[in-house]
């Protein structure tokens, strides 16, 4: 009898089952029908490979986290920013002759009935 081929696949199936999810070598083997010389080998070879996969990954989610953080960021200093179109601020009405002051609350404000005025209300 010859010695069996095994795919990359299963190899890779094999290490990740040793590197991830804990497993003992002899377990694997004993479940897989493979020697445990042949899990270390394939240890050597594909877990190297697979640590580095994983570094890379990482490192690619920091960027992308990264530009997201930044752009985030950038509008919600915007957001914070005063529109440029606006004479008004950030409290303050625009306000038409005959409004009635009930509408105004607690500020104590008498209007003209023929203009239009700006009330800044702080309370």
């Amino acid at each position: 009898m010859g010695k069996p081929n095994f795919s990359e696949d299963f190899k890779r199936y094999a290490v990740q089952q040793i590197t991830v999810r804990g497993y003992p070598i002899r377990e694997i083997s004993e479940l897989l029908g493979v020697s445990t010389h042949s899990l270390y080998k394939w240890m050597k070879v594909y877990a190297q490979a697979a640590s580095q996969a994983a570094y890379v990954d990482y490192e690619a989610e920091n960027r992308q986290l990264k530009r997201a953080l930044a752009r985030m960021t950038e509008e919600r200093d915007i957001l914070k920013r005063p529109q440029r179109n606006s004479r008004r601020m950030q409290y303050e009405v625009r306000v038409r002759g005959g409004a009635s002051p009930a509408v105004f609350g607690a500020c104590n404000v008498s209007l003209p009935l023929h203009s239009s005025q700006r009330v800044l209300c702080m309370d």
